[in-house]
This record gives structure tokens, sequence and C-alpha cells, in this order.
């Protein structure tokens, strides 16, 4: 059997309200050498449905740890020359995978193709761009790695999964960026296009893509979570005497920066020891981080909590 030129690798569980339009933004591509791989954990709402209504997906369902260990599970499968990852609650751009397809023809030995990307609010048809993410290039190159890769407007040789690593599923909610790190230290570097490749959908439902306000309780305590994981991995890193200058101060200051955000949405909410270890978590990595805070609390004050 011929290997498709590209596999799409889509994590899925009760996406049901939106994972019929990822499949169409595939499908709009008018691509001739695909494969779509859905590995669902095990939905029980209407999505394996929708899913049924079209028959070309390679669909796997079933039990599995989270969105990481599903891509997992996806790469195992994949037999595309090149890998994309599309979320369920996201859409690609008209014209993407031509355009990757093109640039990987045009540099043979590139490991990766970073596009741009966008994330907009409200219903597709009708939506309202708030955010433009840009390719990543040498510019500012470790903090994009560490803070922004903007994981899915990437395609990848599979090869590259060879060399780095799958996954790290013991992260819920960080192990692409995690991914990217590692990558990077392996010597990642990628063709920068600057076309936009891909569509992020804001909505209240997303863990790491929310329009909801961190002051509301439900909202600051995803928000907690997500960033005492993040603790946790920019850690991880800051403990290998191996890393390098360009990218420890990238870490560093990555760490610096979540720190003073879980710290102040804990004591938002008045968890007085959590905001008081994520002071003690940032002051003890990095001897500057009360004047990092203070920036940071004085660029909240000016612009508003947002995220």
């Amino acid at each position: 059997m011929t290997a498709p030129d590209i596999s799409i690798l889509t994590p899925c569980l009760n996406q049901e309200r939106y994972i019929r339009n990822a499949v169409e933004s595939v499908l709009r591509q008018d691509f001739p050498s695909f494969e779509h791989i859905i590995v669902d954990g095990g939905s029980t709402d209407g999505t394996l449905r929708t899913l049924d209504l079209f028959p070309h997906l390679r669909l796997v369902s079933g039990p599995d740890r989270g969105m990481y260990d599903a891509l997992n599970k996806g790469l195992r499968l994949a037999r595309g020359r090149v890998i994309g990852l599309l979320n369920a609650d996201d859409l690609y751009a008209d014209g993407a995978f031509a355009a990757v397809m093109d640039a990987f023809a045009r540099h043979p030995d590139a490991p990766a193709i970073s596009g741009a990307s966008n994330t907009f609010a409200g219903d597709f048809e009708d939506r309202r761009i708030v955010k433009q993410n840009p390719p990543v290039g040498d510019d500012d190159f470790w903090r994009r790695m560490v803070d922004t890769p903007v994981t899915n407007a990437w395609f990848f040789r599979p090869a590259l999964f060879e060399q780095v690593g799958e996954f790290d599923p013991s992260y819920r909610f960080v192990a692409d960026r995690e991914w990217f790190i590692r990558a990077a230290l392996a010597g990642l570097r990628p063709v920068p296009l600057a076309q936009t490749l891909y569509h992020y959908r804001q909505h209240s439902g997303s863990a790491t893509i929310s329009a909801e306000d961190s002051r509301s309780q439900k909202r600051g305590l995803q928000r907690i979570a997500v960033l005492t994981e993040d603790l946790r991995m920019l850690e991880s890193f800051l403990d290998r005497r191996d890393l390098p200058g360009g990218a420890r101060t990238a870490v560093r200051r990555s760490h610096s920066e979540r720190a003073y955000r879980l710290a102040a949405t804990a004591l938002y909410h008045r968890l007085l020891r959590q905001a008081a270890d994520a002071a003690g978590r940032g002051l003890s990595r990095d001897a500057l981080w009360p004047f990092i805070a203070l920036q940071m609390a004085a660029r909240r004050l000016v612009n508003g909590p947002g995220e």
C-alpha cells in the first residue's frame, strides 16, 4: 500500500459540537494523498455517531491517559511522509496542505515546517480574530519554543519523533511544550512559513485557550492546575546541568512569569498556601523574581486580568 503524503492526527473526547468542523477542514484541503487518524478516548456523547458519517477516517476508540497518550497512539499508526496535529475543536486553513508540501519540496532536508496561525472566537463563519501567531523562526527562537511554539501550526517529518521521542503523557496540559523544548535541545530548527496554516478556536471548554475570565472559580482552578504542571515541567529542565545558556535564560524567564501568574491567581481565589508556594518557587529559581512579579502586576493593572 502506497504511503500517504500527510498523516493528520486528532485526539478526541466528547467533541460532538466541534469535531465535524475539524474533519471537514481536512477534506476542504482537496488534497489527493492524506490519511486522517482520529484517536478517541471513549466518547459518550454523539462524537462517534458524527465520525461514522466519514468513512475515510481511521478511527481508534478506547480508554487512554489523555490527549498526549492519544497522540502517541496516532504517531505509532501514522504512515505519512509528513505528520500534522489537529485538535478536535480547531480547523486547518484552506490551502494549508499544499503550502506545507511545497515548502518541504523546496527544503527537502527540513525536519519541520512552522506556519502562522490565528485564534478566533465565535462561529467560524462569523469569527472574530483575537490573536495572530507568527511562525517560529530564528528571531527570539528559544523564547518561542519555550513559551509559544504554536504546536498545531507545525508539520513534521516522522524521523523527528524517532529522534526526539514521543510526548510525555505524565503531563496532562503541557506535554507539547515539553516536547518542543526537547526537540530544540536536540537541534530542531524549523523552516518558517508566513502563510496561515491553522485556526485555533477560543471557547469556554478549552483548558488552555479560553475566553472565560480566570476570576471565575471554575476557570481559576483550571488555570491553577495548568500553571502548577507548567512549573513542574520547566523545573525539570532547569535542574539539568547541561542546559545551554540561551535555553536556560528562556526557561527561567518563563518559570518566573508562570510562578507570578500562579501566585496571583491562587491569591485571588484565597488559596494562600498555593500562592505562597508559587512565590517561593519563583524566588528559588530567580533572585530577580520579585521585580519580574512587580512588572507583571503593573501590566495587569493597566491591561486588565486577561489570560
